[in-house]
């Protein structure tokens, strides 16, 4: 019974990694070269960066401020796209993504393996909720740096919760969890967010006396230093040329708090966010407008094009999309929730503080995005994407998978019917995260 278990286990991470992998390959190739989220600027940053070793400046446009590791990888395969496939080089970028979707999956797979070692059921519903999580396609159907930022952000949490539970707290262990981290920012600033977490982790640790205390000191040290050495030009760089070395410069000079009206932060934008999830409704509102980026699309980059409005068949598909993520928000909320809670209790930290390392970082991302969302408003409310909390995901779909672990040892029939009422609702969502399906069957 436990081999017929084991099997079903891996028969049942394959299935989700396998249509992971089955749709963002339709993607790659069924999505324009310029659709995504300012396509022609990064395009035109990779393009810079691999024949003229250049970076944008402030004169072009703000992804000057964005540092150079995506654009170094995607400009290499633009370069290589111009000789095997020259009527569509990006393409090629596209394909790309498909590698870090997949590694990112995979990571997600091992990282509820090592945090919560022998549950079955939560390790494959944090798989699977990584595996269609509408943002998660969307994005990765893009040229655009967050799919390589979200794979080297599960790969730092990876890294970072093998060396907490098994206490290897050496030299070596430090130099990859820092170069790890490193790389994460030298894709997007929004890892900092990762790096934070693993330091306020290792300070817990520290607390609970869970290594000896010059040793986890020395070993944030190590990390610290590699994390500088990796990343550390960059922000010099930034610092010397524009002053602020992780953001663009602000657009409004009003004091913070005043920057964005209590509605930004309070506004559920009903019922507009269920019968049309589409700007310009409930324009520079946080809660809808992300929750609509989450499962849908909201600016027009991907199921339709803005500003030409959806057809009725996309525009239902948008509906039903905002109404089947609320199951799986309330899930992963609560699960977080639950485990922020649990994970910072002295039993569990001195237990194991690996969890507290994946329960930190969904909260340090919502204070990092609505840091950013509040600093730089703008009149179109662009600054509100999903994709800017996009490396939270692994996290949220360990909290996920938290909460359905809780649920479904309520008994065997409540699992089997949650895990039914899941798999309805990935199969309805497909018909989004397919791309235009030519077919028409889904």
């Amino acid at each position: 019974m436990a081999g017929a278990r084991s099997s079903a286990y891996w028969a049942a991470a394959a299935l989700l990694v396998g249509a992971l992998a089955a749709i963002a390959l339709w993607n790659a190739s069924a999505y324009p070269p310029f659709g995504g989220y300012d396509e022609a600027e990064h395009q035109a940053y990779a393009e810079l960066l691999i024949h003229h070793g250049g970076i944008p400046g402030p004169e072009v446009r703000g992804e000057y401020y964005t540092p150079p590791g995506f654009y170094a990888v995607a400009g290499l395969a633009l370069l290589l796209g111009d000789h095997v496939h020259p009527s569509n080089p990006v393409e090629l970028a596209h394909f790309e993504n498909v590698l870090f979707l997949v590694g990112t999956a995979l990571l997600v797979l091992l990282l509820a393996r090592i945090v919560f070692p022998g549950r079955p059921l939560l390790q494959l519903a944090a798989l699977g909720y990584y595996c269609f999580l509408p943002v998660v396609f969307k994005t990765g159907a893009m040229f655009h740096p967050e799919t390589l930022s979200v794979f080297l952000t599960a790969l730092s949490l990876y890294v970072g919760a093998r060396i907490l539970a098994r206490r290897s707290f050496g030299r070596l262990p430090a130099v990859a969890l820092g170069v790890t981290l490193g790389a994460g920012q030298l894709v997007r600033a929004f890892s900092l967010w990762t790096f934070a977490a693993v330091l306020l982790t290792l300070g817990a640790a520290w607390l609970v006396r869970y290594a000896p205390r010059r040793r986890l000191v020395a070993f944030a040290g190590l990390v610290v230093a590699a994390t500088a050495l990796v990343a550390g030009p960059w922000y010099v760089r930034q610092a010397i040329k524009y002053r602020n070395p992780v953001f663009d410069q602000p657009t409004e000079s009003r004091p913070f708090y005043e920057r964005r009206p209590a509605a930004f932060y309070t506004s559920l934008g009903l019922p507009q966010v269920f019968s049309s999830p589409i700007r310009p409704e409930f324009l520079n509102e946080a809660l809808p407008t992300t929750y609509s980026e989450i499962w849908g699309d909201y600016f027009g980059a991907y199921a339709w094009g803005a500003p030409t409005p959806p057809d009725e068949r996309t525009a239902r598909q948008l509906r039903r999309q905002n109404q089947l993520g609320l199951a799986p928000t309330a899930l992963a909320l609560a699960g977080w929730l639950a485990l922020l809670a649990l994970s910072l209790r002295r039993r569990w930290l001195r237990k194991a503080p690996e969890r507290l390392l994946v329960a930190l970082l969904p909260g340090l991302g919502i204070l990092g995005y609505l840091y950013f969302t509040v600093s730089y408003p703008t009149p179109d409310g662009d600054v509100l994407k999903a994709t800017y909390m996009l490396t939270t995901a692994p996290a949220w779909a360990l909290a996920f998978g938290f909460a359905v672990d809780r649920v479904g040892s309520l008994g065997r029939w409540v699992a089997l019917g949650l895990a039914a009422f899941l798999l309805a609702t990935a199969v309805f969502m497909l018909p989004f995260l397919v791309f235009h399906d030519p077919t028409g069957f889904l």
